[in-house]
């Protein structure tokens, strides 16, 4: 097989093009339902870890394809809810 070059900065991974797109389109399943969803919540829906989750939102963020908002409950640190774009 030939040889591909080693991925730069700036060239996605092939893995890393399809766990965003999965990850875009379960952030628009979830907030088809509740208007926004947690990392948690789309990690649950994705099956990855929230940690994982978050990077990808948070990386949708950065590139303009997602909105992050906090999520305000009774006590405790807020949550961010994230919507696409």
């Amino acid at each position: 097989p030939p040889s591909l070059p080693p991925p730069t900065a700036s060239a996605p991974r092939p893995g890393r093009v399809g766990a965003e797109r999965c990850i875009s389109a379960r952030l628009a399943a979830a907030c088809a339902d509740a208007g926004d969803a947690s990392a948690g919540e789309v990690a649950a829906r994705t099956g990855m870890s929230r940690v994982s989750a978050r990077r990808y939102l948070e990386h949708l963020v950065a590139t303009g394809r997602a909105d992050v908002a906090p999520r305000y409950g009774a006590a405790g640190r807020p949550e961010n809810g994230y919507r696409p774009a």
